[in-house]
């Protein structure tokens, strides 16, 4: 029997409408949390890329100053809004130094997630890494 003007079947129509609206809703509020998950850590992994080129450039040219190449890693990521410790921040150098030789600069850290939260993932761990070859020996 098809729903009439007055009462019949109408009423149960429009709750069962409100019901497919607030699922979709739901879904599409998980796929937008997901997005937003991503593209933080998506921003993140390419400021993280950039503190490691950056300071891979430096230990290049300044072999015995690994301080301050943590310090300028640590200060392109604080530029961009992420803090790191220096737990963060691994340097190889080459052993013994030589011109030509590479030299690594290893970033990362942990991102918090909204949507991965309900995977039991709090934090996601994005890195970077960067490598120059060393222009001055030790």
């Amino acid at each position: 029997m098809r729903a009439t003007l007055f009462g019949g079947e109408a009423p149960m129509r429009r709750g069962q409408a409100l019901l497919e609206l607030a699922l979709a809703l739901s879904f599409l509020l998980f796929v937008l949390a997901g997005i937003a998950d991503y593209g933080r850590a998506l921003i993140v992994s390419v400021t993280l890329a950039n503190a490691a080129r950056e300071g891979a450039h430096y230990v290049a040219r300044n072999p015995n100053d690994l301080a301050g190449a943590r310090q300028l890693v640590r200060q392109e990521a604080a530029n961009a809004g992420i803090t790191l410790n220096d737990s963060d921040i691994t340097i190889v150098l080459p052993s013994p130094p030589q011109p030509g030789q590479p030299v690594t600069v290893q970033v990362r850290t942990q991102v918090p997630t909204i949507m991965a939260r309900f995977l039991g993932l709090n934090f996601l761990t994005v890195g970077a890494k960067a490598t120059a070859p060393l222009l001055a020996a030790q």
